[in-house]
């Protein structure tokens, strides 16, 4: 059975006040005596009054809504920013609205689209291109506050928060270099994503840095997911028999990179030193535990809602990069190279 809603004519009724002095109480809004409030919070709990958000935002111009666009919600990464997002905007009254691009700039336009279509308040959004931003320059000009996350998209006046990916490359590589490692893989998806292109930029600096000739031929791009990074992880295995060592620019690609090297009989860390971005809690699960560069995922997607809400209280007019530090974790997947 579909449950009768309570209205405010009804809990008028109840009360004996007037529709008026109803809406304005449970509106916050206006003047009312505390007899009058007391009477009607009273009726409305007894009556299990919910109220009409959608007639409420044609009042007040807002839903109540915050958009959050991503590559991949399932994405261990991507969820605990989403989490961090929620647990600041839901004590404020808002609810999150989560949709994913597999990486796909159209479903990128389409998803932008639609939040707009839902007048969501504020959105959220890990771009699909750092070049591809004609349909990015509309988000500037509408009046909804909007934060990137996770990657940079060059000349647009928004707020974007994100990793020191640069300096998280440099790091991994440097980390295995120290260990006596020369002949350094990088595995990764789409360059035309910020975070890859600046951490492979930090692998080539670390590189250059110590003296070390990189080879085209180490590194390896495919696709997103945990099979295009299998077999990427395979072709880059295989057709570099010298390399001692691997950086994978996330959590997909370090599975895909593990599972590649298991097929093929090479133990981690004696045959290959494994190193990857995203600290995840299954890195600390498998055998060895795997060596990360970890971002603070949790003050990613904290600061993003707290920009978002400090927008819409009109207390927010400057717009920057905000690049969070990145820290290594070392664990087992590296070992030092015997020479």
């Amino acid at each position: 059975m579909i449950p009768v809603s309570v209205t405010l004519d009804d809990i008028a009724r109840e009360t004996g006040l007037s529709r008026a002095t109803v809406a304005r109480v449970l509106g916050g809004y206006g003047h009312s005596s505390k007899k009058a409030r007391d009477k009607v919070l009273e009726v409305a709990k007894k009556l299990n009054y919910k109220p009409n958000y959608i007639a409420k935002s044609m009042v007040t111009g807002e839903t109540k809504n915050i958009g959050l666009i991503v590559g991949d919600i399932q994405n261990p990464f991507f969820s605990t920013i989403a989490r961090a997002i929620s647990d600041v905007i839901v004590p404020e009254g808002y609810s999150l609205i989560v949709s994913s691009t597999d990486e796909k700039l159209e479903v990128e336009k389409t998803s932008i689209d639609k939040f707009f279509q839902k007048q969501v308040d504020g959105l959220i959004l890990a771009p699909v291109s750092r070049s591809d931003s004609g349909h990015l320059n509309e988000l500037v000009k509408s009046k909804i506050p909007v934060v990137l996350i996770d990657r940079v998209v060059d000349g647009l006046d928004l707020d974007m928060i994100v990793s020191e990916d640069v300096g998280g490359g440099q790091i991994a590589t440097e980390y295995l270099i120290n260990l006596g490692h020369r002949n350094i893989g990088f595995l990764s998806d789409n360059l035309d994503i910020s975070t890859n292109y600046d951490r492979l930029s930090g692998y080539r600096k670390a590189l250059r840095g110590n003296g070390i000739q990189g080879r085209e031929c180490w590194i390896k791009l495919g696709g997103f997911r945990i099979d295009g990074a299998y077999k990427s992880g395979v072709a880059l295995l295989s057709q570099n028999k010298d390399l001692t060592a691997v950086i994978a620019s996330n959590n997909y690609m370090a599975a895909g990179l593990l599972l590649a090297a298991k097929d093929m009989g090479l133990s981690i860390p004696r045959d290959l030193s494994v190193i990857s971005f995203d600290d995840i809690v299954w890195f600390e699960l498998t055998r060895p535990p795997i060596t990360a560069i970890a971002q603070n995922t949790v003050e990613m997607g904290s600061l993003a809602a707290r920009r978002v809400l400090t927008a819409l209280r009109d207390q927010r007019s400057v717009k920057e990069i905000t690049r969070l530090p990145t820290k290594l974790i070392v664990r087992e997947s590296c070992a030092k190279l015997q020479n």
